[in-house]
């Protein structure tokens, strides 16, 4: 059986759960960045489409992208020839006429909460991830190079799952770069889960779906994502 979290108990500590309005307002965007072709093969984003469901049932508004359906150029690198080179919008939005990355700006920019999903590759998290992360680098460049904060009162959760033990590896790398870029953490940020050595991926989905505990982290990170979002729109999340 997949192996539960160190530490973890079930129950114990549970977030409050929301009222059925306290999500009206919020806005949600969801982006998986699994590389499975067709939408609904992959595991990651059934959970993730499933975590945008229980938004919505606290009045969220919900939006989901899937990065492999977008046609967005690699990252060129402007940055290493001159930090001014790397600014919003970015300059292969600007060069290519067909680059759908604005897409994700746009929708980012519109977002409250955002839940990132990923498989494990290798102990890391997907190409597409890291595509996506070097195109959100002239967001950050804005922030460190030139004192302009495009991010504010935003929130970050992650789904990660994989047969490898990758999970605090892809976790922190993740959570490094979306704090660099102004966003913030709640209570629960990291919904995962981890299958057998054997690696047999065709059982994933039953074994996920018996899981108790990715289904106890999942609602976790709504309802504190719900919480800190509300309290951020409110003008700061150290009291209600």
């Amino acid at each position: 059986m997949p192996a539960p979290l160190v530490g973890h108990k079930l129950g114990y500590d549970s977030v409050r759960v929301p009222d059925s309005d306290t999500g009206i307002g919020q806005k949600v965007l969801g982006i998986s960045g699994s590389s499975r072709q067709i939408s609904g093969m992959s595991k990651t984003e059934k959970l993730l489409i499933r975590s945008l469901e229980i938004f919505s049932s606290f009045g969220c508004d919900t939006e989901f992208i899937r990065v492999k359906d977008l046609k967005i150029y690699d990252c060129e690198g402007n940055y290493s020839e001159n930090p001014s080179y790397c600014t919003y919008p970015c300059q292969s939005s600007l060069k290519y006429e067909d680059d759908e990355m604005q897409k994700v700006y746009d929708a980012v920019f519109a977002a409250d909460i955002l839940i990132l999903a990923t498989p494990i590759r290798w102990n890391n998290h997907t190409a597409l991830v890291q595509k996506f992360i070097e195109r959100m680098n002239c967001i950050e460049n804005q922030y460190s190079w030139f004192g302009n904060r495009l991010i504010h009162n935003k929130v970050i959760g992650l789904i990660i799952i994989g047969h490898v033990d990758g999970i605090q590896h892809v976790a922190g790398n993740l959570l490094n770069f979306f704090s660099w870029l102004g966003f913030h953490t709640p209570e629960v940020a990291i919904a995962s889960w981890v299958g057998e050595n054997d690696e047999d991926t065709t059982k994933d989905w039953g074994q996920i779906e018996n899981n108790k505990y990715i289904g106890e982290d999942l609602k976790n990170m709504v309802y504190s994502s719900v919480w800190l979002s509300r309290k951020l729109k409110r003008g700061g999340y150290l009291s209600d």
